[in-house]
């Protein structure tokens, strides 16, 4: 069972069009519940380790393939990581930002 930690309010709201089909707005209810959890646990990931890649922070959170570059993506929209200016290579040898908590990050990770 996967541990809840909800981090909702903060990501913002995934969303399907009006004209996408019925599966894509039941995906959407399904992403709305699982995205609040895995942003957390990422964000967890980023208190305990300090400053990592999407594709570090997603190992040590344990979504290696539940789209965690997605969920990092919203944090640094979020204002909750930062980029620190600097790269290392990532899963596919391709360099990757690295990235930390911002001081909001800092915040709402010590509740976690």
């Amino acid at each position: 069972m996967i541990e809840q930690l909800p981090f909702d309010g903060w990501l913002p709201a995934p969303r399907a069009r009006q004209s996408d089909p019925p599966t894509s707005h039941a995906g959407v209810r399904a992403v709305t519940l699982r995205a609040g959890t895995q942003a957390a646990r990422l964000a967890r990931a980023y208190r305990d380790a300090g400053e990592l890649t999407d594709d570090e922070a997603g190992q040590i959170a344990g979504l290696r393939d539940a789209g965690y570059w997605k969920r990092c993506s919203d944090l640094r929209k979020a204002g909750i990581i930062e980029p620190t200016g600097e790269t290392r290579a990532g899963r596919s040898g391709e360099q990757q930002r690295i990235c930390r908590l911002t001081p909001l990050g800092v915040i709402l990770a010590a509740a976690l």
